[in-house]
C-alpha cells in the first residue's frame, strides 16, 4: 500500500497540477482549435517553467543538502522553493500572455500565486498540504472554467475528486499529513482558483 501511496502522490505531484490544468484548457474548451504545433508549444513551455525550472532547483537544493528530500516535507525547508515557485509562476504568466490566452487563464496564474503567497504565510505556523493545494486549484479552476464555458464534465469532475481522495488518503497514510492539513490545501487551492475563474466570467461584461 505504500508503494501505491507513493505512486498517487508522484502522480499528482503539486509541479504538476498547472500542466495539467492547461492541457485540460487546450483540449476541452475553444482552445482546441489551436494548431497542434501552438498547442505542444504552449503546454511545453508552462511545464518548462512551472515544472522542470522549479523541480530542478528543488533536486538542487536536495543534492547540496539545503533539503532533506523532494518531497520539503521539513516545513521550514518551504521558504525559497516556495518563492522560486512563485517566481515561475509569474514568469509562466507572462509567457502566456505574450501566446495571448485569455483572460480567465491569466487569472487562474494569477490565483496560483496568491494561494502560494498564502501559503508561505501558513507554514510559518503550520504545515499546509501542497498536495492537496495543487490538486484542490485544478478542481477548482476545473469548475469555474466549465462554468464559464458552459460545460458539463460529469466524468471529469468525478475523476478529479476521486483523484483528489486518493491523494489526500496517501499523505495521511505516508504519513506527510495530517487530515486537517490536507482539507486545508483543498480548500485554499479550491477556493482561489474557482473566485477567479468566476472573476474573469465577470470581467466580460466590464
Amino acid at each position: 500500500m505504500r508503494l501505491v501511496a507513493n505512486i498517487i502522490s508522484i502522480i499528482f505531484h503539486p509541479l504538476w497540477m498547472i500542466t495539467y490544468g492547461v492541457i485540460f484548457a487546450m483540449l476541452f474548451t475553444y482552445l482546441k482549435i489551436y494548431p497542434p504545433l501552438a498547442t505542444a508549444l504552449i503546454i511545453g513551455g508552462v511545464f518548462f517553467f512551472t515544472a522542470l525550472l522549479p523541480g530542478a532547483f528543488i533536486g538542487w537544493m536536495v543534492h547540496r543538502g539545503s533539503a532533506k528530500d523532494l518531497e520539503l516535507t521539513d516545513r521550514k525547508e518551504r521558504l525559497v522553493p516556495y518563492l522560486i515557485l512563485i517566481a515561475s509562476v509569474i514568469t509562466c504568466g507572462f509567457f502566456l500572455n505574450r501566446m495571448m490566452m485569455p483572460s480567465w487563464v491569466q487569472f487562474n496564474v494569477v490565483a496560483i500565486v496568491v494561494a502560494l503567497c498564502i501559503c508561505i504565510l501558513i507554514n510559518t505556523r503550520w504545515k499546509i498540504s501542497a498536495h492537496m493545494l495543487g490538486i484542490g486549484g485544478l478542481m477548482g479552476a476545473l469548475m469555474g472554467v466549465a462554468k464559464l464555458m458552459m460545460l458539463n464534465p460529469y466524468g471529469l469532475f468525478a475523476a478529479g475528486f476521486v483523484s483528489a481522495g486518493l491523494l489526500g488518503w496517501s499523505r495521511i497514510y505516508l504519513g506527510r499529513h495530517t487530515p486537517m492539513q490536507v482539507y486545508a490545501g483543498f480548500s485554499l487551492g479550491f477556493v482561489i482558483t474557482l473566485i477567479a475563474s468566476l472573476l474573469s466570467f465577470l470581467l466580460i461584461f466590464v
